[in-house]
């Protein structure tokens, strides 16, 4: 499963004290975000399109899905939408370690779920 995929490349750079590796790491835990809230949309019937975070979920409930989105993915929705173009290509961004490892474990949690 590409989910699973993106958490085991988020597992090994997440920690690296190159700013580089996290970056690629929060690039990956936003796409396990998205691949997990479009997975769940897709097994309820519903096909999603686009990378916005914020978007995906409240289309989600818009539909009346019965998805249980973490709320630390709901609250964060902005910030991990922004990783997925701005850990690619600026390289002036930075992703705190913390803010990356609560993302990650919330994620895994969530798509192990599946």
């Amino acid at each position: 499963m590409l989910i699973l995929s993106d958490l085991r490349i988020a597992d090994n750079y997440k920690d690296s004290i190159d700013k580089s590796d996290r970056l690629m790491a929060a690039y990956h835990v936003q796409q396990a975000i998205e691949k997990t809230i479009k997975l769940y949309a897709e097994l309820n019937g519903l096909n999603l399109w686009g990378h916005n975070i914020g978007l995906l979920i409240k289309a989600c409930d818009a539909e009346g899905l019965d998805i249980e989105i973490p709320k630390l993915i709901r609250k964060n929705a902005d910030v991990y939408t922004r990783w997925e173009a701005d850990c690619r290509y600026y390289p002036v961004k930075i992703v705190r370690k913390d803010t990356l490892n609560k993302a990650y474990y919330c994620i895994r949690e969530w798509a192990e779920k599946l």
